[in-house]
C-alpha cells in the first residue's frame, strides 16, 4: 500500500504543479498582452514631417504580396480583359483604355494595416477613366442580381466587390499619377481606385476584371481574415509641431473620411478634456484627405500630448476606442509627445 500512497502523492504533485504552470501561463499571457496593448496605443513624439496635399510618387507607399515585383509585360502587348460568368466579355489594349472617357480626380490610399497615425497614406492627383461604362458593356442584357466583380493583378493578387461599389461613379481605372504615367512600382500600366475602400481592395498591376454571379468570392487577404467590406475608417494624424519665431507654436497635419469629406478637425492640448476646432488648409473633397492646421500657446512648459480627431461632413466623428489594424482597420485618437 505504501507504494500505491507513494504513487497517488507523486501524481498529486504533478497536478499541482501542472495546475501552477498554467495558472502562472495565463497570468503572464494577460499581463503580455495588456502591456503590449499599452505600448502599442501610448502617445510618441511628433514626427516633424512636412506633408504636402500631394504625396510625391517616390514618396507614396506601396505594399503587395511580394515586394520585389515589377512587370515586365510591354506596354503594346498588354490587355485589359473582361469576362462575364466565365466568357470572355472585351478587352482593351493601353491606347484604347486612353481612347476612353477620362479625367482628373484626388484620391487618397490607405493600407488596412496602417496604424493609428501611421505612414501608409498618401494622397494623389490620378488620370482616370470611369469604370462603370465599361461593366455595362460587358454585362450587356446579363441580370444585375448578386454580382460580384473581381480583379485580376499580373502578381497574381486579387480583390473583389459587390457589383454596387464598382458601378460608382467614384470607381476608376488609373493610368497616371500625379501627372506621369504609373510607374512599375506603382501599378503600370493600369490600377483600380474604388470608394470609401482600403488600398488592399483596389489592385495594382490590373490585368483582368471578371463579373460572376458569386457573393460569396472573398479576395487574397480576405481569405486570410481581413475584412471583406474593408470600409475606411476616419482618422486625424499631427505631423508637425513647432514653435514659430512669434513664440506660438504651429501644429499641422491631415484628416481623412474616406468616402466622405472632412467636416471638422478638432485637437486637444489637455488629453481630450477640452477640444479645439483646427483650420481646414485645403479643399473639403469625398475621397481626398484634407490638410489642417493650428496655432497653440502652451500654459507651461515640459512635456505636453496633443490629440486630434475628425468629424465628417455628416457630423459622425472617428472611433476613438484603440484597436489594432487586423482585421478591419486600426481605430483611436493619435496622440503624439511635444516638449515645450
Amino acid at each position: 500500500m505504501a507504494l500505491f500512497d507513494s504513487i497517488n502523492q507523486m501524481k498529486d504533485a504533478q497536478r499541482g504543479t501542472t495546475r501552477r504552470r498554467f495558472l502562472i501561463g495565463g497570468i503572464a499571457s494577460v499581463v503580455t498582452y495588456f502591456g503590449y496593448r499599452l505600448w502599442r496605443f501610448r502617445a510618441r513624439p511628433v514626427t516633424n514631417r512636412a506633408t504636402k496635399f500631394i504625396t510625391p510618387n517616390a514618396d507614396f507607399y506601396t505594399i503587395s504580396i511580394d515586394e520585389g515585383f515589377r512587370p515586365t509585360i510591354r506596354l503594346e502587348d498588354w490587355r485589359l480583359d473582361f469576362e462575364v460568368a466565365g466568357n470572355p466579355a472585351f478587352s482593351l489594349n493601353y491606347d484604347e483604355l486612353l481612347k476612353r472617357e477620362n479625367r482628373c480626380v484626388y484620391k487618397t490610399f490607405m493600407c488596412v494595416g496602417n496604424e493609428v497615425g501611421g505612414p501608409a497614406l498618401g494622397n494623389a492627383e490620378w488620370r482616370v477613366t470611369p469604370l462603370a461604362p465599361l461593366l455595362h458593356q460587358a454585362l450587356g442584357a446579363v441580370p444585375r442580381e448578386n454580382l460580384r466583380v473581381i480583379f485580376h493583378a499580373l502578381d497574381g493578387f486579387y480583390s473583389s466587390v459587390p457589383l454596387d461599389v464598382a458601378l460608382s461613379e467614384h470607381a476608376f481605372i488609373a493610368w497616371q499619377m500625379n501627372g506621369e504615367n504609373l510607374s512599375l512600382r506603382h501599378g503600370f500600366p493600369a490600377r483600380v481606385l474604388l470608394p470609401g475602400k482600403y488600398g488592399m481592395k483596389q489592385p495594382r498591376w490590373l490585368s483582368k476584371i471578371e463579373i460572376a454571379a458569386a457573393p460569396w468570392f472573398k479576395g487574397y487577404w480576405e481569405t486570410r481574415g481581413y475584412s471583406d467590406s474593408c470600409d475606411i475608417k476616419m482618422t486625424a494624424r499631427i505631423d508637425y509641431a513647432m514653435k514659430q519665431s512669434g513664440g506660438d507654436w504651429l501644429i499641422t497635419g491631415v484628416a481623412f473620411c474616406g468616402a466622405q469629406p472632412v467636416g471638422q478637425v478638432e485637437i486637444s492640448f489637455d488629453e481630450g478634456r477640452t477640444w479645439q476646432a483646427a483650420k481646414i488648409t485645403s479643399d473639403k473633397m469625398s475621397e481626398a484627405w484634407t490638410s489642417w492646421e493650428i496655432t497653440w500657446q502652451p500654459e507651461k512648459s515640459g512635456e505636453v500630448i496633443l490629440s486630434a480627431r475628425v468629424i465628417d461632413a455628416r457630423g459622425n466623428g472617428q472611433s476613438e476606442g484603440n484597436s489594432g489594424s487586423f482585421p478591419s482597420g486600426s481605430s483611436g485618437l493619435h496622440r503624439v509627445i511635444v516638449n515645450v
